[in-house]
């Protein structure tokens, strides 16, 4: 009887002692969580306070040169016609702007200059995000004051491939040059490229690139239709080749860009442009009335 009792006191003390270690541990977990909650914390703020001075950085960066010649009239497109008139692509790019189908590449593609009063009438009426780049409504006679720049809207349309891969089409736009610099994708530094496009139409496969080769590479394609004005922005480090816009795959697209810039540095999504006073780093580049 008493070796019974034994056993049940044992038994009754290790319930108890099962008790009071699952007890500490709770505890020890409750205070892991809480200290692991402190330290997201402190971790989450650490990084909203570098983010908030990445941020106050990039507004502070001086504005580089525009590596584009002629980005903000573009006087060289649809040279001797009117605004507002759409112009055979293979006849509306004069130097320093060049353009090509390319291996094969069959379509047609036109490309009308417009003035700021002239959006509304094409579908391309500013919405809030392009008011970082366009003035207020003031008047019908100026309608977005203090906004002086033209806009470029392609319709573009590749129905046969290349001769080398008959379901892929490029035609290549707005090139400008290849300059030569200490050596291609070489650099430690960062290079941006930025731009407005607003999408009105897009089928099949077909995608647009306003930023490729010599800078950080910007894609507008059917995720991008029917969503208004929108900027566009990417980096790279060092510069790459030839400033080459392009078209690329088979199908439709209409779409419209302003202000296209390419210079140094990283401004974030801080809406950025600037004219071309010179070309940084090649020195060879053409000036705005010289052959691309």
């Amino acid at each position: 009887m008493a070796l019974e009792q034994d056993i049940g006191r044992l038994i009754e003390s290790t319930d108890k002692l099962t008790e009071t270690v699952d007890s500490k541990i709770q505890e020890i977990t409750a205070r892991l969580d809480q200290k692991s909650q402190e330290v997201d914390s402190r971790l989450a703020a650490k990084e909203q306070a570098v983010e908030s001075k990445i941020a106050s950085f990039q507004k502070a960066l001086p504005l580089a040169p525009n590596n584009l010649s002629d980005t903000k009239y573009f006087a060289k497109i649809n040279s001797g016609h009117e605004d507002g008139v759409a112009v055979d692509v293979m006849q509306s790019h004069a130097a320093p702007w060049s353009c090509f189908y390319y291996q094969g590449t069959e379509g047609t593609a036109t490309v009308t200059k417009l003035t700021n009063k002239m959006l509304a009438d094409y579908g391309l009426t500013p919405n809030s995000e392009f008011h970082r780049a366009i003035g207020v409504y003031r008047s019908e006679a100026e309608p977005f004051y203090g906004s002086d720049f033209k806009v470029l809207l392609f319709d573009v349309e590749l129905t046969k491939g290349m001769t080398t891969d008959a379901n892929l089409g490029l035609l290549f736009v707005l090139n400008q040059g290849c300059p030569s610099f200490t050596g291609w994708d070489k650099g430690e530094f960062l290079t941006q490229a930025n731009c407005w496009i607003n999408v009105l139409e897009q089928s099949g496969s077909l995608e647009f690139y306003p930023s490729s080769n010599r800078s950080a590479t910007i894609r507008v394609n059917a995720d991008d239709n029917g969503k208004g004005w929108q900027y566009k922005r990417n980096t790279r480090q060092g510069w790459g080749g030839c400033h080459q816009p392009i078209f690329r795959g088979l199908g439709k697209m209409k779409v419209a860009v302003a202000l296209p810039y390419v210079g140094t540095g990283d401004h974030g999504n801080n809406m950025i442009w600037a004219d071309s006073v010179g070309h940084a780093y090649s020195h060879t580049a053409p000036a705005i009335g010289e052959g691309a």
